[in-house]
């Protein structure tokens, strides 16, 4: 990939290694490993057919807003798309709040707010890597700072760090656009800086970020309408800076930012209160973590000198560590996986990191190889990772 890299994004890089409050830089994904990959390489994510595309938001200027890398396995590469148009984004390219890509039949979206108050939707043309925009986007939101949506592709959420404030959208199945629900924004009870869903689409969590206190907020989703659940928010001692749902929807995993632990969280069935969570050692102080779609493994990234780590996650939410970590040679700023759970795209270690590319995973094992393609440029913002094969 020849992606244009200057000196702001060193400043962009720090930032995201060091997790601020109310920073945009986490991704999510929506679906939960919902599509079948058609791959041939008996899990592993290194042989098979179909293309996955990535788009890499650039934080640098408007001019620079958008870049578009495809991993294409027929071929066997993993290049920069140079005849990728990117779409029309705010003007300036304001910090972005993550992004979020949702699988729904026949059509993979991709969204991403701006903390100037809109959010931008995009059909993915799977065959080409194109973006068209939904129709009525870009969306006015509050804030901005942060995205989640449900599993099932039925709710997207948007918030406002300064408000804690969470807009609420209804997905249309048919053509990806938005709907406000009625009486959306809603209020978190905390300032909302990192948001995910529970497994199952019940539930919506919030944290202040790293260092925003210790505190996480829960919401039940009901038609869209987001309500308090009983007692939050929830303070359990210790800061958690980021969270993710898994698949069955009776765990969160969780990280500081600060100690070297993973906690796990029990979601209790019917009301969505969070149990204290259990802290699972780790080798060392993970800044990022990711869960790959099977929901079996979850992955830790430091951002520095430590190869990043994996660990199953069992049926009763104990964390056992995946034979082989840390991965040497893997190490990562962050990651996110393709939607079938066959590739990790990352962004490489250190406060000046300008490497992105694809590393391969093994879903039996959890397992996570360096593929042996050219990486590319470090995004300068956010980054979003297109299904392998639900996209037309």
């Amino acid at each position: 990939m020849k992606m244009q890299i200057r000196a702001g994004l060193t400043a962009v890089a720090l930032t995201l290694a060091m997790g601020l409050a109310g920073c945009g830089h986490y991704t999510c994904s929506a679906g939960f490993g919902a599509s079948t990959c058609n791959t041939s390489g008996g899990g592993t994510g290194t042989t098979g057919n179909g293309i996955v595309y990535t788009y890499l938001l650039a934080e640098t200027g408007a001019a620079d807003g958008m870049a578009a890398d495809s991993l294409n396995l027929s071929a066997n590469s993993f290049d920069q798309e140079n005849s990728f148009v990117a779409p029309p984004l705010p003007s300036g390219l304001p910090a972005d709040g993550g992004t979020v890509v949702v699988n729904l039949p026949g059509q993979t979206y991709f969204y991403a707010p701006f903390d100037n108050g809109s959010l931008y939707g995009w059909a993915i043309n799977g065959t080409t890597g194109a973006l068209t925009a939904v129709a009525g986007s870009p969306y006015a939101v509050s804030g901005g700072n942060a995205i989640a949506a449900t599993p099932s592709g039925t709710y997207l959420f948007v918030s406002d760090f300064a408000t804690g404030e969470i807009s609420a959208f209804s997905i249309n199945a048919s053509t990806g656009a938005l709907t406000a629900v009625a009486g959306s924004p809603f209020p978190s009870g905390i300032a909302a800086a990192q948001m995910t869903t529970d497994g199952q689409s019940k539930y919506l969590y919030i944290t202040t970020g790293f260092g925003g206190g210790a505190q996480i907020a829960a919401l039940s989703i009901d038609s869209g309408v987001l309500s308090t659940v009983a007692g939050s928010p929830f303070n359990f001692g210790v800061s958690i800076g980021k969270i993710l749902g898994e698949n069955s929807g009776e765990y969160l995993v969780g990280i500081s930012g600060v100690d070297s632990n993973i906690y796990v969280f029990g979601i209790t069935a019917g009301t969505g209160v969070l149990a204290s969570g259990t802290a699972f050692a780790t080798a060392s102080i993970p800044i990022n973590i990711a869960v790959n779609p099977t929901g079996t493994f979850v992955y830790a990234f430091d951002g520095l000198s430590t190869p990043m780590e994996g660990y199953g996650i069992s049926a009763s939410g104990v964390l056992t560590a995946v034979a082989g970590s840390p991965f040497t040679g893997v190490n990562l700023n962050a990651g996110q996986f393709d939607q079938s759970g066959l590739y990790l795209f990352g962004t490489a270690q250190g406060e000046a990191a300008i490497d992105f590319g694809p590393y391969g995973v093994d879903t039996s094992t959890g397992q996570i190889t360096a593929l042996t393609y050219e990486l590319g440029g470090f995004p300068g913002g956010s980054f979003a990772v297109s299904d392998l094969t639900d996209a037309p």
